[in-house]
């Protein structure tokens, strides 16, 4: 008797495991964003591309995406972190903290002009839809870069 209870025990767990496996667990917004952030810093722009909505993929091609991608001033922004996420069904807003460089102008009577980068934190937002239970970023994410 004991042995059919621990059989129908570990086969509801099994069956509980595998089940979670196949509805998607552990993909959200955030880890999309996230796993933008790193295939970019990888120079994984095909992967990236792959993170794309379908429709911006309509209006933009991989060839074009990529050189996106290598025009992106690296200085501009520097990511930090997912600060918030919002789900409603198939669309989501995630924050991101990110340092946002700017240029700022100094003027002084021994160097007349000097130009220093400043960095502020900010929060940015990017877009995600869901597409055949995968979240896809609707737009360039150039905070992500």
């Amino acid at each position: 008797m004991k042995k059919a209870v621990i059989t129908t025990i570990l086969t509801l767990v099994l069956v509980s495991l595998l089940t979670a496996g196949c509805t998607g667990i552990g993909s959200s917004p955030s880890k999309t964003v996230e796993d933008f952030v790193s295939e970019f810093d990888e120079g994984n722009y095909d992967t990236c591309y792959d993170m794309m909505s379908s429709e911006y993929k309509q209006g933009t091609g991989l060839a074009d995406f990529v050189d996106i991608c290598k025009d992106v001033n690296p200085d501009k922004y520097q990511f930090i972190e997912v600060t918030k996420e919002y789900v409603d069904e198939d669309s989501a807003v995630v924050d991101v903290l990110v340092n946002e460089s700017s240029v700022a102008i100094k003027f002084s009577l021994r160097n007349f002009i000097e130009v220093e980068p400043e960095f502020e934190e900010t929060t940015k937002v990017i877009e995600l839809l869901k597409e055949e239970d995968e979240w896809k970023i609707t737009e360039f994410p150039y905070a992500l870069t």
